[in-house]
């Protein structure tokens, strides 16, 4: 039973996508943002300390310093 869920699933995933074609192609749907737009302003409600926290960790992994480890 889960594999006839299964590829009904997966037929549905490839109408959508098609149609989603089709709705660009005729102008009703505008075309996809890159990626830069699609994520611009997700961070936006992340606490200011918590951020800059996760900036030194992203540095330190970075630099590869084991010496400083994230509190």
């Amino acid at each position: 039973m889960s594999a006839i869920i299964a590829e009904i699933e997966q037929r549905l995933t490839s109408v959508e996508f098609a149609l989603n074609q089709v709705r660009q192609r005729l102008g009703l749907e505008p075309p996809p943002k890159n990626w830069v737009e699609q994520i611009s302003g997700s961070l936006a409600d992340i606490p200011e300390d918590d951020f800059q926290q996760f900036l030194q960790c992203c540095e330190t992994v970075r630099h590869g310093d084991s010496a400083q480890k994230p509190t």
